[in-house]
């Protein structure tokens, strides 16, 4: 290792040493930000600062929070192992035995907990559900609909409101969707004041009365140019409409309000052409961008108007339906927080301590929610005055990697909450040493950003900080920075960019892997066996998703199996759609519309002269008809297709809907027919995840298929989807994703592929984070087409917004460069473009410092593997079914047996006379839930939870008074007193535990004296065992449930409570349970590797405790 590894070393020790400081630790790329974490949470429990059950680590993703929590386990049983002082491995031991009652997780979940813990406070329902951003936008769709539907019955105002200034309600969906995703903002307005119709009127109709003395009235031999046509239809809307209507005047200049250039041989003159374009433009200047200015501004107040009641309209559906939306768990969160201090000071001491991740990708009601549970003021309500506790918060974040603003997360946020730790005695820590990549990296990225970030941060970008690594590079290995460079192509095509260059990355990776490149690998590679070049050792990333699939259609043509995440090809895949067709058409068996587009489609492929002919020859196209007779019309294929679709149609009545639908896939084969076409692990994939996603919306109570397909609908109309492959999450393929999805992944080699991106996009929203007021949200609403959507309204002073919201946008793409360049361990290489491709180059920052970087060679070119065609011999289809039997029988056939403790001890024993009359099973599940809370020192609690318990059970609540005299009677019972003095006790302890048949055969029921009641056969002599079934020889799943486990000086006693009315036959009922006590001791041992020195049973009714173990004393 280099010195450098020692660079941050004194920061790096404040993180375990100095526990009573609040930090906010800047983790460059590859720093070691989840050990940053995992030492401070083993800091805090060796110092004794707080316990495991008020430590929260929370987190960005459920992946993080996964390997989160596994490093925090491996950490904490090696500190286990290695520590000496007794004090502190005691409570490092208590910790890992209470790993669960850590909080691990995102903050999402983080939120649930807390308000299904204190619902009460903000009216909440305690039995809400949370919803995916996948129902939330598939929720949002219905409910918009159903929006429109009563704004149509109820709201005649609201309506004319919009058609005054042209607009359709319809045309808004977009625009509710953008604004409903800032909840917590003010939604700034637009302008009251009517626009001056009749002043710009007069100058449109003057500007054109010039230009038709100028414009040429005959076609030119070329034809028009683009002002010409402009122009001529400006012509004809004066002329047939005119523009009384101001709405017609202004859709007129937005038909002008375009970059319109002249071809100069369509005019009479060269000089007429340039002084007419002059002359346009100075129009459009002063005229038409002032008119559409204040046309749009006027309806941008009538569109909040209408969206406003949509946005509450939403919500207080989600609050019906109890659905709440991961913006919903953030403000009622913060809300209870704010509004109700006792309940913060409850928080704030369940939780003393949390820990947060990736704390530059928080956005503002997150940090409003951390801040309120670690501020040291529970009365103060705004967050952005409170201080957090002395070492209560601990952040880990990196500035330079910001760039999820899009999804509320941005840099304001983060500067807020630097300024109130550095304000409140806090520090902010510095971590520069980079464990992930080699030198050569480094030495390459260095100088590149430290050109492009700033040497002081401001309030867009953060300072430069640079990347210290610490591992050398190794001769006879591929390292560094490398490029190819795709060779100017006509036209400058985006797709045929792709294809070039995805060949030659592929080409690559394929000579790669045939152990032609060697990587310098880590410790942890070096002992899995790593050395050269494999599928899982690459990672293509791609700045925006557009022709992803061109690289990953290039790997499976070269056989190299490959992962693609991040593309949203599930909503527009042809195979959901066709699907969705199908679904209508069974739903809506009489609508022949349907019928025929699921004829036409990938289900049977009937051609339109088949449909043609069945049709001229009396056929409909209804499934439901008898096609027995009238089969053959059109031919045999549509009346076989018909009689298809009318089996499928009677499965939708017989089965729940998923099941209906997955049993269409199994006997139409599209799953085969999909997976072996182009990119089918994708396509079949993705039928999977709608299956996943329809059973998710079973549960949930949507059981009718019709209310399916209406889901099915709305689903296609959602862009976040992801598409899936077949074998998701696969150890050794290459991995192509788009850049977002990218933070926090790394990569021996990392291709920074496609050159080619998009055009930037103008500002469409801004939203004003500072400490002298409340968020203020500046949106543009635009109606969009096919391609490009159409401005319809913008607020008022939006200009000075775009050209803030345009530093924070470039400083945000500065910073997507960054996180791309730090992914590679070993090598990276940038993909670029000869050709001029002006603004839309897709790594501009890199592409830049490209100029002394080596070409990557590509040493061969792979032979495309060209698609396999089966051709079936005789009796393979025969011998291949008779091969997949065996496999389902082979698939079917148990390979382990459950068992249960109690059903083994009690097997072959008859149920005790008095025992069938007594209380039942609901009785003993009352007093045990009753006794375990009391024993958790939860007495205070104990009248309530009687009622609680006994209303569970469906019992009556008049029992309640002999149940809590009985109660009373066990806690004063020398039994329970010598409960509570034991070092420890556990109450209603689960367990499971692998073992087999011979370890489980019990012996009949016996005063055995010291070999006690369980007792196992020596030998297998009777008829009963000398004929072993396969089932026997299966291992064993045993499970139970111990009722009270406490530790004493020498040794742990385990106890059975028994709730029966047991009278005059104690030794009956002793004979019927004792070997479960004695099974429970058994495995007692074998589990926790600690002796039993005492088991028995507890008699409530009796207040008597039977010693079954080691000697039985009734």
């Amino acid at each position: 290792m280099s010195d450098l590894k020692l660079v941050d070393k004194e920061e790096r020790q404040k993180i375990s040493e100095k526990l009573d400081t609040t930090f906010l630790v800047e983790a460059g790329a590859g720093s070691g930000k989840t050990k940053s974490l995992v030492d401070r949470m083993l800091a805090l429990l060796r110092s004794g600062k707080c316990r495991i059950d008020t430590l929260a680590a929370v987190t960005f993703t459920r992946k993080a929070a996964a390997e989160l929590r596994g490093r925090f386990q491996t950490e904490l049983e090696e500190a286990v192992l290695k520590e000496k002082d007794k004090k502190v491995k005691n409570r490092l031991s208590d910790a890992l035995q209470s790993l669960e009652q850590c909080y691990i997780g995102t903050i999402h979940s983080f939120c649930a907990k807390l308000l299904r813990e204190r619902p009460i406070e903000i009216a909440l329902d305690p039995e809400f559900k949370e919803m995916e951003e996948i129902e939330d936008a598939v929720f949002r769709e219905k409910w918009w609909h159903d929006y429109l539907v009563k704004v149509r019955l109820e709201g005649e105002a609201i309506l004319q409101s919009l058609a005054e200034v042209g607009l359709m309600p319809e045309e808004l969906k977009d625009s509710f969707r953008a604004v409903s995703l800032y909840p917590e903002v003010e939604l700034m307005g637009g302008s009251k004041k009517t626009p001056d119709f009749s002043y710009f009127r007069k100058n449109l109709e003057s500007f054109l009365l010039e230009a038709q003395q100028i414009v040429p009235k005959e076609r030119p031999e070329k034809g028009f140019d683009g002002l010409q046509r402009c122009m001529r239809r400006c012509f004809v809307r004066q002329r047939n409409l005119g523009f009384g209507d101001y709405r017609i005047l202004m859709d007129t200049f937005e038909l002008m309000d375009r970059n319109l250039g002249v071809t100069k041989n369509r005019w009479p003159s060269r000089e007429v052409a340039d002084a007419f374009q002059e002359e346009f433009n100075r129009f459009k200047e002063i005229v038409v961008t002032d008119a559409l200015k204040q046309w749009r501004e006027y309806r941008h107040t009538r569109i909040l108007d209408f969206l406003k009641p949509a946005i509450c309209f939403y919500e207080e559906k989600r609050r019906q339906k109890s659905r709440l939306n991961f913006e919903d768990l953030l403000l009622n969160t913060s809300r209870l927080l704010r509004e109700n201090p006792e309940v913060r000071q409850y928080f704030s001491r369940k939780f003393t301590h949390i820990l947060l991740d990736e704390f530059q990708d928080t956005d503002p009601i997150q940090a409003e929610v951390i801040l309120y549970l670690t501020g040291a003021d529970c009365e103060e309500r705004d967050w952005r005055k409170l201080v957090p506790k002395p070492g209560s918060l601990f952040l880990v974040g990196d500035p330079k990697q910001s760039i999820f603003r899009f999804r509320r997360a941005d840099i304001d946020t983060y500067n807020v909450v630097k300024e109130q730790i550095e304000k409140g005695g806090g520090e902010v820590l510095h971590l520069t040493a980079n464990f992930r990549s080699l030198h050569s990296l480094a030495d390459w990225n260095n100088p590149v950003f430290k050109g492009i970030f700033p040497g002081d941060s401001d309030r867009y970008q953060p300072a430069y900080a640079p990347l210290n690594t610490v591992r050398e590079d190794e001769e006879k290995t591929s390292f560094g920075v490398y490029k190819i460079t795709v060779p100017k192509i006509k036209w400058s095509r985006a797709k045929n960019i792709a294809e070039y260059d995805a060949d030659a990355i592929t080409n690559w990776i394929s000579w790669a892997c045939k152990g032609n490149v060697c990587f310098a690998r880590t410790k942890k590679e070096k002992d899995k066996g790593l050395n050269k070049a494999q599928p899982s050792d690459f990672l293509l990333l791609f700045r925006y998703k557009k022709n992803m699939n061109i690289y990953a259609r290039a790997l499976e043509e070269r056989g190299i199996p490959f992962e693609i995440t991040g593309s949203d090809a599930f909503s527009e895949s042809v195979e959901i759609r066709e699907i969705v067709n199908l679904a209508r058409a069974l739903n809506d068996p009489e609508n022949p519309i349907y019928t025929v587009a699921v004829l036409r489609g990938i289900f049977f492929g009937v051609s339109d002269n088949e449909l043609l002919q069945f049709k001229r020859e009396g056929g409909k196209f209804s499934f439901l008809l008898d096609f027995r007779e009238g089969e053959n019309l059109g031919g045999a294929r549509v009346g076989e297709s018909m009689k298809r679709l009318r089996e499928w149609w009677d499965w939708t009545k017989k089965y729940p809907a998923s099941t209906a639908l997955e049993m269409i896939f199994e006997n139409s084969g599209i799953i085969n027919y999909l997976a072996t076409s182009e990119m089918g692990s994708s396509k079949a994939g993705n039928l999977f995840k709608l299956l996943e996603i329809l059973r998710a919306q079973e549960r949930e109570g949507m059981t009718s298929f019709a209310g399916l397909v209406e889901f099915m609908e709305e689903l296609t109309s959602v862009h976040e989807i992801e598409e899936i492959s077949l074998t998701p999450g696969r150890a050794n393929a290459v991995r192509l994703m788009n850049l977002h999805k990218a933070k926090g992944l790394e990569s021996p080699v990392v291709f920074l592929a496609n050159p080619v991106g998009i055009r930037p996009h103008e500002p469409d929203k801004h939203v004003i984070r500072v400490k002298e007021v409340n968020p203020q949200g500046y949106f543009l609403f635009k109606k969009w087409g096919m391609y490009q959507g159409k401005l319809i309204s913008q607020p008022v002073n939006w200009e000075e917004r775009a050209e803030e919201e345009k530093k924070y946008g470039e400083a945000e793409e500065t910073r997507l460069m960054y996180v791309a360049a730090t992914r590679a361990r070993n090598l990276m290489v940038i993909s670029t473009y000869e050709g001029d491709i002006s603004n839309k180059r897709a790594w501009k920052a890199l592409d830049d410092k490209l100029g002394g970087v080596p070409e990557l060679e590509i040493r061969e070119k792979t032979a495309v593997k060209e698609r396999e065609k089966l051709v079936l011999r005789g009796g393979e289809l025969d011998k291949a079914r008779g091969k997949l039997k065996g496999n389902i029988n082979a698939a079917i056939r148990p390979s382990y047996l459950l068992e249960s403790v109690t059903s083994l001890a009690k097997k072959e024993k008859e149920l005790p006379g008095w025992r069938k009359s007594g209380f039942g099973m609901s009785w003993g599940r009352v007093v045990h839930n009753i006794l375990e809370v009391a024993g958790k020192g939860g007495d205070e609690k104990l009248d309530l939870l009687a009622e609680n318990a006994l209303v569970a059970e469906g019992r009556d609540a008049g029992e309640k008074g002999k149940l809590m005299r009985l109660i009373d009677s066990i806690l004063k019972s020398d039994f329970w007193q010598r409960i509570m003095k034991a070092e420890k006790r556990y109450f209603e302890i689960p367990f499971s535990i692998k073992t087999d048949s011979s370890a489980l055969v019990v012996d009949e029921w016996e005063e055995k004296g010291e070999k006690g009641a369980l007792a196992k056969k020596e030998e297998r002599g009777s008829t009963k065992y000398d004929e072993i079934s396969e089932r026997e020889k299966l291992p064993i799943i045993l499970t139970g449930a111990i009722d009270l486990a406490f530790f004493e000086k020498d040794g742990w006693v385990i106890a059975d409570y028994k709730t029966d009315e047991v009278g005059d036959g104690l030794e009956s009922f002793v004979k019927y349970y004792g070997a479960q006590v004695e099974l429970y001791s058994k495995y007692w041992e074998e589990i926790t590797k600690q002796k039993v020195k005492e088991a028995g049973l507890y008699f409530t009714s009796l207040d008597k405790w039977v010693k079954i173990y080691p000697n039985m004393q009734i």
